[in-house]
């Protein structure tokens, strides 16, 4: 049974809150999940893509709001990073992983923030519907994941551990 694994990284242009997700399928199958609007409609919301000009646009139809933004970035098979006009920049990165039962896939969230205390806030308050909607994703996956009530999310979520990324410089000044 897999869980989620939440944490706090600061980074040169901010903090991001990053949920990570091991999950047992291949990435061709949990990208393929992600980029479906029916699959999607399952555990978060049905979307619509769309261009304005040179912008690809993205919008998911919520009950009684669309939340809409733009696609910044999309890889196939490796990542999307969307801005969302209600949430800000969002991240989804899926990386092979070679599992017990062969290949697995590392699905990786981002919510970043401007700084560690935006970032806190937001994880406090957001954190929780994102893990609930992983822990959905995962299910559709037909993967048995851990329960977690609202409780232990808000109790988890609150009391993230911080790490510092290192940066380029950083890693200069190792070698």
């Amino acid at each position: 049974m897999s869980g989620t694994s939440p944490r706090l990284v600061a980074w040169e242009n901010g903090t991001d809150l990053v949920i990570e997700l091991l999950l047992e399928r291949d990435v061709e199958t949990v990208w393929t999940a992600l980029t479906d609007s029916d699959s999607v409609r399952t555990w978060f919301a049905p979307f619509r893509l769309g261009e304005d000009g040179e912008t690809r646009t993205i919008s998911f139809e919520l009950d009684d709001i669309d939340l809409s933004g733009s696609v910044l970035s999309c890889e196939d098979f490796d990542h999307v990073l969307l801005e969302l006009v209600d949430f800000g920049v969002l991240g989804i990165r899926v990386m092979p992983v070679e599992g017990a039962a062969g290949q697995e896939t590392l699905l990786v969230f981002t919510h970043t923030a401007p700084d560690v205390e935006t970032a806190r806030s937001q994880a406090a308050e957001v954190g929780p519907m994102w893990d609930t909607h992983l822990r959905l994703f995962a299910r559709t996956l037909g993967i048995d994941i851990a329960e977690a009530t609202e409780p232990e999310l808000v109790a988890t979520y609150s009391d993230l551990d911080l790490e510092i990324a290192e940066t380029a410089d950083d890693a200069e000044d190792d070698a």
